[in-house]
């Protein structure tokens, strides 16, 4: 019989299995496509970090709630080491270095199983439904950064 650190561990894994099994699924479907389908889960992240840890956006600059975003994401959930942002083009253009991310590895797993670009990843999917929000439009992309651990995602206002 497990013990219950072998169940969490067990539940961990089959929850990756499912996830990276539906993630290649809609992938294979979809393409880059797949990105349209994140929007709910970057909201319903949003949604919690406003209620459970106290994020606010109304009367926010775009920079503020980003910095807040990550701020939850490293500090609340240990998520990444350090995420650096890089505003460019006269603000319309992020770019977020997510450094040392605990999903990289996952992110390996859905490369493995074709899975181009990590679309599902919870930092991007956050901020960018963060700035829907706030009454921008963005255009989403995610690169893995191996260097760093992590992935760089780009954030460009339409």
């Amino acid at each position: 019989m497990a013990t219950e650190e072998q169940k969490k561990q067990n539940i961990l894994r089959l929850t990756q299995i499912a996830l990276t099994s539906l993630s290649a699924s809609v992938w294979d479907t979809l393409g880059e496509s797949s990105f349209a389908l994140t929007t709910l889960m970057g909201d319903r992240i949003l949604e919690m970090f406003e209620k459970e840890m106290g994020l606010e956006i109304a009367g926010e600059s775009p920079e503020a709630v980003i910095r807040e975003v990550q701020r939850i994401f490293v500090d609340e959930f240990g998520f990444a080491q350090e995420i650096q942002t890089n505003i460019m083009d006269g603000g319309n253009k992020i770019e977020l270095r997510v450094k040392n991310c605990v999903n990289h590895a996952f992110s390996d797993k859905l490369a493995a199983a074709g899975v181009q670009k990590p679309y599902i990843c919870p930092i991007m999917n956050t901020t960018a439904a963060a700035l829907r929000r706030m009454g921008y439009k963005v255009r989403n992309d995610i690169v893995k950064w191996n260097e760093g651990g992590g992935s760089i995602i780009t954030l460009v206002k339409v």
